[in-house]
């Protein structure tokens, strides 16, 4: 997976490492949650003061919340504008509190995401639509899309992949249809009604 490397010396500038800001950049893209456990999975460090010392200056800093999670332990929630300003992704829904049901499945796709960094990922709606699109020519009206109706003096919004579930490239196929793990079955799903929510959010993806 290729960051943008100035991106991520912006979230390393908060008072972050490297390996520190490389994953938060990736939780904020992807997910918005996640758990010790994944940042000890993405910086191969072993369980104890390292983990402990990065939950501890996010929640110091202001950058993150933390609650405990029937079955999922401690969860922390990402949503400092400040960092997703930093790589220019304050829009995204990510920063907001969410369902248990949205969390768990957001832990799941990071779940995910850290197991295929050897992929390329579409991170953004303009990303995906612009790929479909303009290489391989498919209609915009057959994209997986949601209208967002405005106010009485403002036009309906059309948003598309709004479910921002990840897409990617198998390593070195950069040209074929990009990937989504909704079209696979992968154990990194703990229970079968998160993958039948997962199922259900992708029906849209049908026509592409």
């Amino acid at each position: 997976m290729k960051l943008p490397e100035d991106q991520v010396a912006m979230i390393m500038a908060l008072g972050y490492t490297e390996t520190e800001a490389r994953f938060l950049y990736i939780v904020a893209t992807h997910s918005g949650y996640f758990t010790l456990r994944h940042f000890l999975l993405f910086s191969g460090a072993h369980r104890g003061k390292r983990s402990t010392a990065f939950g501890q200056k996010l929640l110091r800093l202001g950058h993150a919340s933390v609650r405990n999670y029937m079955g999922a332990g401690c969860v922390f929630h990402l949503f400092s504008r400040l960092v997703y300003g930093r790589i220019e992704k304050d829009n995204l829904r990510n920063r907001r509190r969410h369902s248990f049901e949205y969390i768990r499945i957001r832990l799941v796709l990071l779940d995910f995401v850290l197991e295929n960094l050897n992929c390329d990922f579409l991170e953004t709606e303009q990303d995906k639509v612009r790929f479909f699109c303009e290489k391989l020519a498919i209609p915009k009206d057959a994209l997986p899309a949601k209208v967002y109706e405005g106010g009485p003096n403002t036009h309906p919004t059309v948003r598309y992949f709004v479910d921002k579930f990840p897409l990617f490239f198998p390593p070195n196929v950069s040209a074929s249809p990009p990937w989504s793990p909704s079209a696979m079955s992968t154990p990194a799903c703990p229970a079968p009604r998160i993958l039948e929510c997962i199922l259900r959010r992708t029906r849209g993806y049908s026509a592409i």
